[in-house]
């Protein structure tokens, strides 16, 4: 049986394209908080902190993802935790 061998940053595309998902989504929220919502401090408080806790979590996959080599090749057999060996995936 052959291994199928890709690069890392072949993971890149489905994770970009979730995260423009995440993106719009942030942003169509962000529109309907500040057109429909009550205007009010507290409004504004909940605008700004939904805007920094994205900013947060973008911050950390960036440094997460930063750290990665995304031109080393592995083989799908590599990443799947029930292919090769005799013990099944539950270690049972």
């Amino acid at each position: 049986m052959s291994a199928f061998h890709f690069p890392l940053w072949y993971l890149l595309v489905p994770f970009a394209a979730v995260l423009l998902a995440t993106t719009i989504y942030m942003f169509f929220n962000i529109y309907h908080i500040a057109k429909f919502g009550m205007q009010s401090f507290g409004t504004t408080v909940v605008l700004l902190l939904y805007f920094g806790g994205y900013l947060v979590v973008l911050a950390v996959v960036g440094i997460m993802i930063g750290n990665v080599d995304w031109h080393h090749t592995v083989t799908l057999l590599e990443i799947l935790p029930f292919s090769g060996g005799s013990t099944s995936t539950f270690g049972i």
